[in-house]
Order: structure tokens, then sequence, then C-alpha cells
């Protein structure tokens, strides 16, 4: 560096300016989720252990662009998930009608590097007024996610093996 006319201070703001911008495109380049964060400090299972609501939903079989969907984002408006640390999840939801109470508790974990979520549980739906069980079924989910930060969740929730599935953009409840 003293060839090129740079002192030994000078010389080193240059070499720790070059890390400071190769740490910054190297973050950049390493999202975990296609639609980020970039860079977090809480592990992912802690940005999802609280109780989700849904802030918008598809019903659509276009993975890429589930705008071009059936936007059914009121039918989805009494659904909550919670996801706890000790890997439980919990999911109620109301039927459009109010006539109908689905419950879901079981285990969750993270898949494929923590690129997807399944869930494995007990689904129970019971009619509202009386809490007669009117269906109780094993059931396991995938959730493809696209964005995990704190106060968003974005995934595909799979629950066929093949699209048609609802794509959920959720907040915290």
């Amino acid at each position: 560096m003293h060839r090129l006319g740079l002192s030994k201070q000078n010389s080193m703001k240059v070499i720790n300016s070059f890390l400071i911008l190769s740490t910054i495109l190297i973050a950049a380049s390493c999202t975990k989720y296609e639609n980020g964060p970039t860079v977090s400090l809480k592990t992912e299972q802690a940005r999802l252990a609280r109780t989700w609501k849904v802030q918008l939903a598809y019903y659509s079989e276009f993975t890429d662009s589930p705008e071009n969907g059936d936007n059914q984002t009121s039918d989805w408006s009494n659904f909550r998930v919670n996801f706890d640390k000790n890997s439980a999840y919990t999911i109620s939801n109301k039927s459009a009608d109010l006539s109908k109470i689905t419950t879901e508790t079981g285990a969750w974990e993270f898949t494929e590097d923590k690129l997807k979520l399944k869930t494995t549980g007990i689904e129970r739906i019971t009619e509202a007024g009386t809490n007669t069980l009117l269906s109780e079924t094993n059931k396991t989910t995938t959730w493809r996610i696209l964005k995990l930060k704190r106060n968003e969740f974005w995934c595909w929730y799979q629950n066929a093996a093949a699209p048609p599935w609802m794509y959920f953009r959720m907040i915290p409840a």
C-alpha cells in the first residue's frame, strides 16, 4: 500500500471498508426466505413463536403470484395459529357462518433447512352452539415459508400434495 502512496492509516481504512462492504454483500446474498429478512438477530424459532392472524389470504394454484388466485381474506378472518417455543401448536378457526369451530392441536417442526414448517396434529370440528363433536381427524400440513420476521409471517399453507394451496400473509394477533 505504501507504493500506492497510501499511509499505513489510510491503507487500514481501505481494508476495513472493503471488509465491511464484503460482509454486507455476503449477508444480502444469503437470504434464507424468498421475501426476507436479509439478516435477523433472532432465531427462526423465536420469530415464529407467537399467535398469528391472517392479514391476507389467497386460494391459488399460481405459487409464484398468489394475487392471481381467489382472494379469501374475509373467509379466514377468524383463523388463529399459535406456535409455541416448545414445538406445540394450536389452530382455531370459525366457519364463515359461525356455526362450526375448528381446533387443531399438535406438534410443529422445521424441515428442509428451516425453509418449511410441518405441523402434525388432530383436527376437531365441533358445533358452535352445543360443542357437539362433528369430526376428528389426524392432520399433517406443510407450510412453505416465504418471509419470517418478528411481525410478519408469509407462507404457502400446503394442505394437499399439489396446488391449489392457501397463501397467507400473517401478523401477530
